[in-house]
């Protein structure tokens, strides 16, 4: 089961206490796209929790540490890819669930925009690497996974 909730303000915690599901977690995930409309994807490596060998958005989960839900996917950002990527996130723009390996995900979902600079692999056990798709060739890739596929779509029906 996949649903994308669209959110008009920026998500909070009274947001995320509105889901009760068996088994779940919070996490964050940043969809970035460079000025062309290209997604920047991650392929997942082989110590990923899931989804190994496919492309999925950046993100993980929130820390008890992270003061709130924006702090926590810069975080991310920051152990997966590095400082030296230009990247302008924007306020959340919705939540996500999604059930995977009997875990319920909610995530909290970012905009991001790529700008310039390098995107490095800052943990080559989870990632492989890093590739722009058009929406097109990510939605009918392969090598996507089911759940970023069905995010992309509903991230780009609200444009």
């Amino acid at each position: 089961m996949m649903k994308f909730y669209k959110i008009d303000h920026s998500v909070n915690s009274g947001d995320i206490k509105k889901f009760n599901f068996e088994n779940q977690k919070v996490g964050v995930i940043a969809h970035i796209e460079d000025e062309s409309g290209k997604i920047l994807l991650q392929q997942r490596g082989l110590k990923s929790r899931d989804e190994n060998g496919l492309y999925e958005d950046v993100g993980g989960s929130v820390e008890n540490s992270d003061v709130d839900f924006k702090s926590a996917i810069i975080r991310e950002m920051q152990e997966e890819m590095g400082n030296d990527a230009n990247i302008k996130l924007f306020d959340s723009t919705g939540i996500y669930h999604c059930c995977k390996n009997n875990t319920n995900w909610i995530f909290v979902i970012f905009k991001g925009k790529y700008i310039d600079g390098n995107i490095n692999i800052m943990e080559p056990e989870k990632c492989m690497g890093y590739k722009f798709f058009t929406y097109d060739e990510a939605i009918n890739s392969k090598l996507v996974s089911e759940s970023c596929k069905f995010l992309i779509k509903a991230i780009n029906e609200d444009k």
